[in-house]
């Protein structure tokens, strides 16, 4: 109808005739397919091709760049089974559907599968056919409906998926909410383990993150391991902030140069500070979580431990005797922590270390540990051990505890100041005994009590005495 001029004699007759011709093919056509949906489908066996070297999907090659969409539609709408270990796949489609897979044109490779028995139509649920990815394994269905996942699902995952995430946030009877590697989640499947996949880093709001793009300004030089702190005022009100979450998180954005990759980073991150021990997500395997990510949860900088030693007879470096507090839990991890293993203690993030991360065989100590014992044998370049990120409860005690012990310092030099100053110093001291942790946890009752004993003590000494220098000095 395209060549013929609308003005020409017949021109509307034949347009008429032309869309019953159309009309009757359509009717033709579900005639044929009609019975065609009644009749017994056959199966097929589909082999899983290699991923394509072309258009590549999401910037991730996968099989399915190299099937037509009316494959992809058969897929979909006649698969019945899927052996991910060996790439195949069954269908059961109608004869027509058949016909085609199995010609030479066909862009999936098909073959007749072996006879199998036909399950009744009772017996074709999920713990029949564990190898099916359906609704409640990896999508958002609610929580109370999901369902659990299987060796299967995780090879269809790493098929099928455009990249699997690194960690998962899973559920299970035996171990509560754990965070995890995908790696380790098959190697507990192997085992017998049961549970559901919550959310994987991809999954995590961009709502909850904060910002995403590096502050502008320069990198800070790496170096050996130093005091953090150093010299700042333990009065600044940014005292200490290179050991909180804040810092890590533009650490980890800072040393992340694709916007992709930041966004990916920063979940991983996030869902990483969810880990009770960090050794948890070594999967023993290359390829775990990018460097950039370590240096967002751990940092190398020195904590400051002068409040919390004893007192002595130096009175420059003479300690306050302060409960630890939040502070005691603080995890810190080495490559060694015994005396009696020949080798230093490096930091997981040192140049010495092999991995450059955390890994199972890496030591476990804490800042109670480090307090108490005196025969570590560290690395000089990266202090031997790294910390792992104060949380804000934990940041902000540090900075509490080190105005009271740099007050305690000032009273004790006993050089003398004018009256007109003593009363900031009392004020100071009324707000740091009014400091609570945000875990009732982290602040038990002896500490509380320590805590509070110290400061009427120094109230009492800085109300009777005017021997207080001027404001705080730099941290040493």
């Amino acid at each position: 109808m395209r060549g013929i001029r609308s003005n020409r004699k017949g021109y509307d007759e034949a347009r008429a005739e032309a869309a019953r011709l159309i009309a009757s093919w359509e009717e033709q056509v579900q005639v044929a397919a009609t019975p065609a949906d009644r009749a017994p489908r056959c199966r097929l066996a589909a082999q899983v091709p290699e991923a394509s070297e072309a258009m590549p999907r999401h910037g991730v090659r996968d099989f399915l760049d190299g099937l037509d969409t009316w494959t992809l539609g058969a897929l979909l709408t006649w698969t019945v089974d899927a052996d991910w270990g060996s790439g195949v796949l069954t269908l059961e489609v109608p004869d027509l559907v058949a016909e085609r897979l199995l010609s030479p044109v066909s862009s999936l490779p098909c073959s007749p599968a072996a006879a199998a028995p036909d399950l009744p139509e009772r017996d074709r649920g999920p713990g029949r056919e564990p190898g099916i990815v359906r609704p409640g394994v990896f999508d958002d269905t609610p929580v109370f409906d999901r369902r659990p996942v299987t060796l299967d699902h995780l090879r269809a995952l790493r098929i099928l998926g455009t990249g699997a995430d690194g960690l998962y946030l899973v559920f299970s009877a035996s171990g509560g909410a754990e965070v995890l590697p995908l790696d380790t989640i098959e190697k507990r499947l192997a085992k017998g383990w049961l549970g559901v996949l919550i959310a994987g880093a991809r999954d995590l709001p961009g709502s909850v993150l904060g910002p995403q793009e590096p502050e502008h300004g320069p990198e800070p030089e790496a170096g050996e391991a130093q005091l953090s702190g150093r010299g700042q005022g333990v009065h600044d009100p940014d005292f200490g902030e290179g050991l909180g979450l804040a810092e890590g998180t533009r650490r980890t954005l800072r040393q992340t140069y694709a916007t992709e990759d930041r966004n990916l980073n920063l979940r991983l991150l996030a869902l990483a500070r969810g880990a009770h021990d960090l050794r948890s997500l070594d999967a023993e395997r290359p390829g775990g979580l990018p460097v950039a990510v370590w240096h967002g949860l751990l940092t190398e900088d020195r904590l400051s431990l002068a409040p919390f030693r004893q007192p002595g007879s130096d009175r420059w470096r003479s300690g306050s005797g302060l409960p630890l507090g939040p502070l005691a839990a603080v995890q810190l991890y080495t490559t060694n922590a015994s005396p009696l293993i020949e080798g230093k203690g490096h930091s997981p993030l040192c140049r010495h270390a092999n991995e450059r991360a955390v890994v199972a065989g890496d030591d476990l100590l804490t800042v109670a540990d480090l307090i108490v014992r005196t025969d570590f044998d560290w690395c000089s370049k990266c202090g031997g051990y790294a910390m792992r990120r104060l949380s804000d409860t934990q940041l902000s005690y540090y900075r509490a505890a080190h105005q009271l012990h740099d007050i305690k310092r000032r009273l004790d030099c006993g050089t003398g100041i004018p009256d007109t100053e003593t009363s900031p110093v009392i004020a100071r001291l009324d707000e740091l005994a009014a400091w609570q942790s945000g875990e009732d946890a982290d602040w038990c009752s002896s500490d509380s009590s320590q805590w509070q004993d110290t400061i009427r003590e120094l109230r009492r000494r800085a109300t009777r005495t005017h021997a207080v220098t001027g404001p705080g000095e730099p941290a040493s």
